[in-house]
């Protein structure tokens, strides 16, 4: 080998000085059948630093020996391996062994043989995850030292990208803990939120009192929903209100709850069972309680309802609509074919600010027995689903109604809950769901 060594004596004093500030070497494994080898190596690298770690050297005689070394070291930074040994490609079977059976990616591996013909040197590199290939004759003082400090930079950057992204991945388990884990606070709460806002929902041993021949089909967008239904009954008269506040979740929580509020002060305090009246006084509660007067930066949400008053003794009906319809449904004695579909339009403004209000319009209908009213919000039909993902529409509900309407009110709301779902399919729910069907 060439005597003319990089390292001189002097930079081998300071070398060693600096080692022993390293806590730990760099394993290198040498794995060749010569033994002469070895001793060449470890005298050639004897002095060897890079960045301030000197070389533990683990040797083996054989690819069989070399891999109960590596199964015990799985920190090794450089493999020195001899392609020949005990037999031809017992090197590049160690390679297999140590990327594959090992899966170690890390470790650098330098092949070197002194019988090139027995494994070619471009089909060993395109063949084999090996990072340098030289021939015995090419090991000289420079070159070992080349070959040496380059594996050991390649696996340095390695080890400390691979470090980086362990943290990485530490620092994103640890985040995904700590939201999943707001998460389910939040969800929790929002559960409990759930309870209280189903608890002053009427019940249903009262509305089976109040309305023995109903349905009704409700089902949030998320947890909580921002419409909601009313019913009570003042002397002769049931009241009955399908609400869509602004807005679902929380914020329309906070809103239906707001709007049960004053109905109640409304229709139980205050005794008022005019509808029109009723959205008279609820639109200006409302206003005063979300401080709106018209200003541009003010608050906008509101309520958008259908409200129905029927007198139980001569099923009078009144109605007041806010934004939303209610439906009726009259069954033709004479042709049983051809059912009787009235509209009751509403007013084209919300419960709340709005630029030109005017007051709310009292509409008077005579029910029939067996008629069926439906109020609702705007959820059902404007869900998106069926084969090209459009909008159910208010004209397709209109004739689910009519083809439903004789039927039992249980069985309604199932066919209405199944062909709901089965349009949505596996798309998300738009807006929360309200139907409400009473038959006379």
């Amino acid at each position: 080998m060439n005597d003319d060594y990089i390292f001189s004596k002097t930079n081998n004093v300071e070398q060693k000085d600096e080692i022993t500030k390293s806590e730990e070497n760099w394993k290198l494994l040498i794995v060749d059948d010569e033994e002469a080898i070895h001793s060449v190596m470890r005298l050639a690298l004897d002095d060897f630093v890079f960045k301030n770690k000197g070389i533990q050297f683990l040797s083996a005689n054989s690819a069989r020996e070399a891999k109960k070394i590596l199964q015990q070291n799985p920190d090794i930074a450089l493999v020195l391996l001899d392609v020949v040994m005990e037999y031809d490609t017992a090197g590049l079977d160690l390679v297999k062994f140590i990327r594959k059976e090992l899966n170690n990616k890390f470790v650098r591996i330098v092949l070197w043989t002194g019988q090139p013909g027995h494994a070619p040197k471009k089909d060993v590199i395109f063949s084999y995850e090996i990072n340098d290939y030289k021939t015995k004759t090419e090991l000289n003082q420079d070159n070992i030292f080349t070959v040496v400090l380059a594996g050991l930079r390649n696996y340095d950057t390695i080890i400390t990208l691979e470090n980086f992204r362990h943290s990485l991945e530490q620092k994103v388990i640890e985040r995904t803990y700590k939201i999943e884990t707001q998460k389910q606070k939040i969800t929790d709460s929002i559960k409990y939120a759930q309870k209280i806002q189903n608890a002053i929902l009427p019940s249903n041993v009262l509305i089976k009192k109040i309305i023995p021949e109903h349905f009704i089909f409700y089902e949030p967008k998320d947890i909580v929903s921002g419409d909601f239904y009313w019913i009570n009954k003042i002397n002769n008269n049931i009241i009955v209100a399908a609400v869509d506040c602004t807005g679902h979740g929380v914020p329309g929580a906070f809103m239906s709850m707001l709007g049960v509020a004053l109905l109640n002060e409304i229709v139980d305090k205050k005794e008022i069972t005019q509808p029109d009246k009723i959205l008279e006084e609820l639109r200006k509660y409302v206003k005063a309680s979300l401080h709106q007067t018209g200003q541009n930066d003010e608050s906008s949400d509101g309520m958008d309802m259908s409200l129905c008053v029927i007198d139980s003794e001569t099923n009078k009906m009144q109605f007041a609509g806010a934004n939303n319809s209610v439906y009726i449904i009259r069954s033709n004695n004479k042709n049983k074919e051809q059912s009787e579909f009235i509209e009751l339009e509403p007013d084209p403004m919300p419960i709340g600010i709005f630029l030109v209000e005017y007051p709310f319009n009292n509409q008077e209908i005579q029910l029939e027995s067996k008629d069926c009213i439906y109020l609702f919000s705007d959820g059902y039909s404007d869900q998106f689903g069926g084969k090209k993902n459009y909008k159910f529409m208010k004209a397709k509900f209109k004739e689910l109604l009519l083809e439903i309407s004789e039927k039992p009110m249980q069985e309604q709301k199932n066919i209405l809950e199944k062909t709901f779902y089965d349009w949505k399919g596996s798309g998300f729910q738009v807006d929360d769901v309200l139907v409400m069907g009473i038959r006379i």
